[in-house]
Formats: structure tokens, sequence, C-alpha cells
């Protein structure tokens, strides 16, 4: 079975190198990964778990789908599985595997990821919040080794039987918030450790973004800009928070400065056609950070649209990508 359960020991046991794709040009750091295809996965995913439990037809479906190998056995005499009803069992879900932040990292490109289980999760807005990794508590794995005698983590309930898995597996991923500080680690988790089904669980994501020149440079970082977006898009669809801080850089930052806020829409349009989408389907809440000053594309969109009511949607956008594009312009200008 392949399971995406505690972040300590995804990867299983192993040491290796973060896949990394081809790049090429001087298109932004996380082109490559968005165009290349992913690792083959070595298994299939556990089949889909039916919620009516009692639905003939719909189990026929079900494991008409699942590789001969896979099953589901019905655990008859578990009083956990036959006694709660589901409800029950998905709050017990939520309370043992969600409401904590993660913040994914790694040491290097030849070790595995791992993430830190933050303990001040309230103060995650903070500026200084990545001094929490002082009092953070990295993942322990599941089984027992010299340096976590006493190991637990999150990865026992999970595979305690297929069921449980199925039922519980979703919970992970939209019950707690996932932090990156590395494109490297933020893209090798989406794109190469989290499987494509499981990305639409994700309800709340964190990525301090290294961006090494204007996205407007030339025609590939358009590009790769542009389909980080739509990667948000369709590929996260399932996405209600989602917080971009944009990290310090002269060359990104002078070449903002050096635009014209008439001249921006080429890279702020993607941003704010993405931020009120999610908002519009599904209340997403989108955060833009650029020297500790918070930006809201969708309500920039929704104050220029209040304001000038009888214009159309495209004279909206242009105008809400002009005043986003000065506010972030003047964020720089401030000491920060």
């Amino acid at each position: 079975m392949t399971a995406m359960v505690d972040l300590s020991t995804w990867v299983g046991s192993l040491t290796f190198k973060l896949w990394e794709p081809s790049s090429g040009g001087k298109g932004l750091p996380f082109g490559s990964y968005l165009h290349s295809s992913p690792p083959r996965r070595q298994r299939t995913l556990t089949g889909p778990f039916d919620p009516a439990g009692e639905s003939f037809w719909h189990m026929v479906q079900v494991y008409s789908t699942i590789e001969p190998e896979q099953h589901t056995d019905p655990q008859a005499q578990c009083k956990f599985l036959h006694k709660l009803p589901l409800d029950i069992r998905r709050i017990i879900y939520d309370m043992v595997l969600g409401g904590m932040v993660f913040h994914v990292t790694t040491n290097d490109s030849k070790t595995r990821i791992f993430s830190y289980t933050c303990r001040l999760p309230h103060d995650i807005n903070n500026e200084n919040h990545i001094d929490c990794f002082a009092v953070s508590t990295k993942r322990p794995p599941s089984a027992p080794r010299d340096e976590y005698k006493h190991a637990t983590g999150l990865l026992p309930l999970l595979v305690s039987c297929r069921r449980i898995y199925s039922e519980a597996i979703e919970t992970l991923y939209s019950a707690n918030t996932f932090e990156f500080w590395e494109n490297r680690v933020a893209f090798g988790f989406l794109k190469v450790m989290v499987p494509p089904q499981r990305l639409r669980c994700i309800r709340r994501f964190r990525w301090d973004m290294q961006i090494p020149h204007h996205p407007n440079l030339n025609a590939r970082s358009r590009r790769d800009w542009s389909d980080l977006f739509t990667f948000f898009t369709n590929d996260m669809c399932g996405l209600q928070h989602l917080h971009l801080k944009f990290n310090r850089s002269h060359r990104f930052e002078s070449g903002i400065i050096q635009t014209r806020d008439e001249d921006a829409s080429g890279w702020v349009r993607p941003m704010i056609v993405m931020a009120v989408d999610a908002k519009r389907k599904r209340g997403c809440h989108v955060e833009v950070v650029t020297n500790g000053v918070v930006h809201e594309p969708d309500s920039i969109f929704k104050a220029v649209a209040h304001e000038k009511t009888t214009e159309n949607f495209d004279v909206i956008l242009q105008m809400a990508c002009i005043e986003l594009h000065r506010q972030i312009r003047l964020s720089l200008d401030n000491p920060g």
C-alpha cells in the first residue's frame, strides 16, 4: 500500500536525492517541476472508500479500479469500525491527525524530506516565525530507533488496517497546514511525494518563495509564473488558504520598482485571476506578502469592481492589476 503518512516516514527509511527535472534557460526555479512528469510510482493508491458502506454496485465500481492484490477487509470484528458511525470516526481522525502546522524542509539535496511540528501555530504570521524551530518537534519515525526509543508519530493509526487508511488518509492533508521555505522542497513534496489525487485534499498551504528575477523577464519566466497559478487552480483545487511570501531578492524587487503599474499585468494578472476564481468557487483566501506587507488580490479586485460598477470584467481586472502592483511596489520602498 502506498501511504502518505507521517511526514518523517513518508519516504520510508531511505535517504535519497530529491528528484530534480532537467532545467534550462532563465525561467523560474520551479518551472522545470511544473513542466516535467513526476517519477513513476512503484505502487498504485489504495482504492477509494465507499462512504455508504452498504452500496453493492458502488463496491463493484470501486473494486473494478483496484489492482488484484489490493483488498479492503470489512473488519467485521472491529467495534470501532462497526459500532461508531463514519461521521464520528472522522471526528476522531480529525482529532488525532489534524490541527497541526508542519514545517517541511530538508538538510540538503541528498537527504530526505522531513518536517517539524510547530509548537507556536498561533504565531505563524509573525515575521520571525522561523525561530519556532527552536521549540518545534521533528516528527519521529513510527518505528522505535536509537534516537526515538518511544516513537509513535502518525503512522500507526493509518497503517493499522487498509480500511482505516482509506477512511482517514484525506484527513492528514485536509486538517493540517503545510509550510515550506524552499522551492525545491515545496515541489519535491507536491510533485514527487504527494500523489496527484491527494493534492486536491490540501486545504492550507504556505510558501516562502525564492524568486531570483522578475517573472516578466522573458517568455520562459512568464510561462512558468502563469503555470504556477494554473497549478494552484487545477491541481490544488481544494485550497482554502494560500499564503505566498515573496522573499527579498534584489533582481526581483528592482524589476518590480522599475515596472510601471500600467505595464505590470503580465505577471500580476495570474495572481488575481487565481485568487478571484478560488474565492468564488470555494471561499479560498489568497495572501501575497512582500516586505512584511500582506496583499489580498481578491479583495483588491472586489474593491475596484465595487467602485467601477459600469465597467466590464476585463477593464476591472486591468485596474485591479494596476492597484495590486502599486501596493507591492510601495511596500518595497518601506524599510521593512
